[in-house]
């Protein structure tokens, strides 16, 4: 009679589960040979019926995140790669998350990666180029999501952007850069390149908030730097030298270093606005210092967080309820760093 029972208890599970009795019987002794999907439908199954028994607990299998991450040339990188390992510690031990260093400047060695990866799923930063559209495409094709962090590249079909909205971040910098400038001058722009989306929409947030907020101010053409600052130090010393007029300086990348020692160096009572980006250790002593006038942190901590959740939930072992993408973005000055 009890084995009749169990029977017919298996064979309820069965067919609520779309399944052979055999399946359920592997499932419920844990003998393998069932995929995950069918292993956890199963389960419910005999959760819903009531199954009067111990059930195991689902097996969860090995999962492998590569995160593709500019050489750790800056501060900032420094950071987002740390907050990445961070974040990876703290996950279970199913979940592998693999950290690399690539040279951003060539698009080729990123895009050939990204399609040789064989992860689970990717998290990468990289510059707009359409060798990475490209790349992005084929892993989404075959089933390796990629989610793009710190700046986006929406032509492709990647899974989600994790970041802040850059635009806004210029257009904050224009704003405070109107509301302390002496009067009508020149801003100048210093980029780490316009390659990467994140700058471009730094830049153009910045000029529409100026023309918004203080239309006598002019915007000198950009200045590329790739965050060496050495090539900050002497753009900045040059336009203090030829632009008398000038009011403020906006950094949209690293380097800020160099345009903290330029304006140490030019000794003059009345130096520009700077405003920058991020607070590392070399932004909080140029706001002590008074050379800094504002940075704008994009919180790579909450980024790295934010992103290899997505990650796990988009895998099928994350949570299913909505994981917002974009980061709030913080203000820091002397009074706050």
């Amino acid at each position: 009679m009890e084995r009749r029972k169990i029977r017919h208890g298996l064979e309820d599970v069965a067919k609520r589960a779309g399944v052979g009795i055999a399946t359920v019987d592997r499932v419920l002794n844990e003998r393998g040979s069932v995929s995950p999907k069918t292993e956890q439908r199963v389960l419910d199954a005999a959760r819903e019926l009531g199954l009067r028994r111990i059930l195991p607990v689902p097996h969860a299998r090995a999962l492998r995140i590569e995160v593709m991450l500019a050489r750790a040339t800056t501060p900032f990188m420094r950071r987002l790669g740390a907050a990445m390992g961070q974040v990876a510690a703290t996950l279970d031990r199913s979940v592998t998350v693999i950290r690399t260093s690539i040279d951003m400047t060539d698009p080729a060695r990123v895009a050939q990666r990204i399609v040789n990866c064989r992860a689970d799923g990717i998290i990468v930063y990289c510059e707009e180029h359409p060798a990475n559209v490209a790349a992005i495409a084929a892993s989404e094709a075959a089933g390796r999501p990629v989610i793009c962090v710190v700046t986006d590249v929406p032509d492709s079909p990647r899974a989600a952007y994790v970041g802040i909205d850059h635009t806004k971040a210029g257009g904050t910098a224009a704003f405070f850069v109107a509301r302390m400038a002496r009067g009508a001058g020149t801003a100048v722009i210093l980029s780490t390149s316009t390659g990467f989306r994140a700058h471009k929409q730094r830049i153009d947030g910045f000029r529409r908030g100026l023309a918004r907020h203080a239309p006598a101010i002019a915007v000198a053409p950009v200045l590329t730097t790739g965050d060496d600052p050495e090539r900050s130090y002497h753009h900045v010393m040059q336009a203090l030298r030829e632009r008398p007029d000038l009011v403020a300086v906006y950094n949209t990348g690293g380097g800020s270093a160099g345009v903290g020692n330029a304006l140490r160096d030019w000794q003059r009572p009345a130096l520009p606005i700077f405003v920058g980006h991020e607070l590392t250790d070399e932004s909080a002593v140029l706001l002590r210092d008074g050379l800094m006038t504002v940075t704008i942190d994009q919180a790579p901590e909450l980024q790295a967080r934010r992103a290899i959740d997505l990650m796990l939930s988009r895998l099928g072992r994350g949570t299913d309820l909505p994981i917002p993408s974009e980061i709030a973005f913080t203000l820091h000055t002397m009074e706050n760093c």
